[in-house]
């Protein structure tokens, strides 16, 4: 499990029941945690300029939103329809209409590099939210009452 800590992307904007409360949701959330970790440690002098035209709010919001747009993607890969999870610019373009092209992938190198980290802790993880995905997630609750999380 990785939890990037400071992150303002917010756990509460992955489930709205009390049964939304499940590892696959969880493992959304730490992706967009990832992504928006990611961002901000970029050294690319182009996408701190692009960084630059929106607030922190803004970029974690969009960090959840691609991260639950990604659900789809991940669910195909996982009952065999596509060979590989995909990150589709169109997810971009839809949240940041001015984007450039040029911009979108900018942003879709930051995404595919904030994946690859985020699977690289799932291999030794022995929470298995992607393949127990639907199964009930403790985490959400131990975050709101500010408990561990190994």
């Amino acid at each position: 499990m990785k939890i990037v800590e400071g992150s303002p992307v917010i756990a509460s904007w992955f489930y709205i029941h009390e049964a939304d409360k499940i590892k696959g949701y969880w493992f959304l959330y730490e992706y967009a945690c990832t992504l928006y970790d990611r961002f901000k440690r970029s050294k690319s002098k182009a996408l701190s300029a692009w960084m630059k035209k929106h607030s922190d709010e803004r970029l974690a919001e969009f960090c959840a939103y691609f991260a639950k747009r990604m659900r789809k993607s991940i669910n195909d890969k996982l009952d065999g329809l596509t060979d590989a999870t995909e990150i589709d610019e169109e997810y971009i373009s839809d949240y940041f209409h001015t984007n450039t092209p040029r911009e979108n992938q900018m942003v879709m190198g930051v995404a595919g590099e904030a994946w690859e980290e985020l699977l690289s802790v799932c291999v030794s993880c022995p929470h298995r939210c992607i393949s127990e995905s639907e199964r009930r997630c403790e985490f959400f609750d131990r975050m709101e009452r500010g408990g561990c999380f190994s």
